[in-house]
């Protein structure tokens, strides 16, 4: 935000910087080089973040400092590389495994995405096939046909094949992730070392079957809190116990590495992330989470990678735990716990 109630600034970010996701960079702020804001960091206005320093989450109006960056002078830190694993890996090409360009990459989305999109169009096309042979197969003339009877043979025919192209497409994503993916695991997986975020990368671009599918929402999102969605994070490997709710009011994202996540019986998780990678300065690393027993998840809280919380906890809104962090039995915690 460059501007508020009283005045205009500019907001600068050196080279090499990292912003996080859902990070919020107030007026006259500067994020110097290497700096790292990492997840819901908040900036004060006109703070400066030091070059090297690494910053995340908010508490008491701005984010919490967990390195204090480099102890050199200036002259030095500016000498200090900005070239992260991702640029060794396609800038440089020092990756052990073939990299794809990233005209590559964006042809790989285009096929998905226009793929998703022609396979859902065809349900349209071969639900009208279906009720038009149907109608044709009653013995009545085309002169006959009024909306009611059109009606009454399409739109069950429409119900059925929609219903089984969108079992069809949950199928299609499962199968992808394990063909694409295969097992996760613990375990360092930079881009100059690993094809992991690679492979991630394209596996993303597979799951355009079930983002967006039905007015711009994805499947998922029609299957929240339901036993569905926990059968089918199950098939991507989860480990969840019995009678746990998932997402009832949806997230953004929903887990992103299953085959990483531990959840126990009766858990409830709301619109809360559970994230078991960690990126600093493109150093991508990624561990277990657990979720104990009995635990809530409130809207907007937030489980990093290597995190535990333990049974009967509560995480109320807007809460985050940090990476390696463990959360205590029968405890509720709010805001930021470091």
């Amino acid at each position: 935000m460059c501007a508020d109630r009283d005045e205009a600034l500019p907001v600068r970010i050196e080279s090499g910087a990292n912003i996080s996701d859902r990070c919020v960079l107030l007026p006259g702020v500067v994020v110097e080089r290497n700096a790292v804001l990492g997840s819901g960091g908040m900036t004060r206005k006109g703070m400066v973040l030091p070059a090297g320093s690494k910053w995340v989450g908010s508490c008491d109006g701005g984010p919490v400092n967990l390195d204090p960056g480099y102890k050199s002078t200036s002259a030095e830190a500016a000498s200090e590389s900005t070239i992260k694993p991702f640029g060794r890996a396609h800038n440089m090409g020092l990756a052990p495994y073939h990299v794809v360009p990233g005209w590559g990459h964006g042809l790989i989305w285009a096929v998905f995405q226009n793929s998703a999109v022609s396979f859902r169009a065809i349900t349209l096309t071969m639900s009208l096939a279906l009720a038009t042979a149907m109608l044709r197969a009653s013995g009545r003339t085309s002169g006959e046909y009024s909306l009611v009877l059109v009606s009454a043979k399409l739109v069950p025919v429409f119900v059925v094949v929609q219903n089984l192209a969108t079992l069809l497409f949950l199928v299609v994503d499962v199968a992808c992730k394990w063909i694409i993916m295969g097992r996760r695991y613990q375990g360092r997986f930079n881009w100059d070392e690993s094809d992991y975020c690679q492979r991630w990368q394209i596996y993303l671009a597979s799951s355009a079957f079930i983002r967006s599918a039905y007015a711009g929402r994805g499947i998922l999102d029609y299957l929240r809190g339901s036993a569905y969605l926990v059968w089918y994070f199950r098939l991507l490997g989860a480990k969840i116990g019995r009678d746990v709710c998932l997402y009832p009011k949806g997230a953004d994202p929903m887990m992103t590495e299953p085959d990483l996540v531990r959840i126990g019986d009766e858990a409830c998780i709301d619109n809360a992330s559970i994230i078991a990678h960690i990126n600093t300065q493109g150093q991508f690393s990624l561990n277990t989470v657990v979720v104990g027993q009995r635990v809530t998840l409130r809207s907007f809280s937030r489980v990093l990678s290597g995190a535990v919380v333990m049974e009967g906890a509560t995480l109320l809104e807007h809460t985050l735990i940090l990476s390696g962090d463990v959360v205590d039995a029968y405890t509720t915690c709010q805001a930021m716990r470091f």
